[in-house]
């Protein structure tokens, strides 16, 4: 197990959040109250550990809105450097972020879980009613 892990887990438990250990590999995360998502990914790898929740099944989406919504994320990657939308393999629509574990700190990773969830917000709140 990686020295990774276990700083991943101790600042878990500084947020003082709800997570579960999934097989020592990722966490995931249940913020309840804070959002409307069900669960939010963390991964610490060798060199970054990365935060991803699944946002929406993009197959229920007509192709027009698709094109909209992903011309919009575009436009929201380029100007927040902190958060990074995707579609990953499921086609659903994540968001992303990735700490450097290279001095990595508690500050940077409490940002970073902070930035995190207030792109869920922004997701729930400025684009996911565009495409309803």
């Amino acid at each position: 197990m990686s020295t990774t892990w276990f700083i991943a887990k101790e600042y878990l438990k500084r947020l003082d959040v709800s997570f579960e250990e999934r097989g020592r590999k990722t966490f995931s995360l249940y913020p309840v109250g804070r959002t409307e998502t069900e669960e939010i990914e963390v991964f610490p790898g060798a060199h970054w550990i990365t935060l991803t929740t699944r946002l929406l099944n993009l197959s229920d989406i007509p192709e027009k809105k698709r094109k909209e919504v992903f011309e919009r994320l575009l436009r929201v990657n380029a100007t927040l450097v902190e958060i990074s939308f995707g579609v990953d393999k499921k086609n659903c629509l994540t968001l992303r972020n990735a700490i450097p574990v290279t001095g990595i700190s508690y500050d940077a990773f409490s940002a970073i879980y902070e930035a995190h969830i207030n792109g869920i917000k922004l997701f729930q709140k400025k684009i996911l009613p565009q495409l309803i």
